[in-house]
């Protein structure tokens, strides 16, 4: 069995391949529309369709005040 005596860590490398996947997952959670935090980014329609939020074509056809 081999000694870890005097061994580095890879905290470093473990750290960057974790921020890595997190941006690569948000960025994918925002393109398909589960998360909108950049508007406009993205597919046109939302991959899940919150009940409490309007559509685009219900915004237009809304009269303005």
């Amino acid at each position: 069995m081999p000694r870890l005596v005097g061994q580095r860590s890879n905290t470093g490398a473990n750290i960057t391949v974790f921020v890595i996947l997190v941006a690569t997952l948000g960025a994918l959670f925002e393109y398909f529309g589960v998360i909108d935090i950049v508007p406009g980014f993205g597919r046109e329609g939302r991959y899940f369709q919150l009940k409490g939020q309007a559509t685009n074509e219900q915004v237009i056809q809304q009269p303005n005040q």
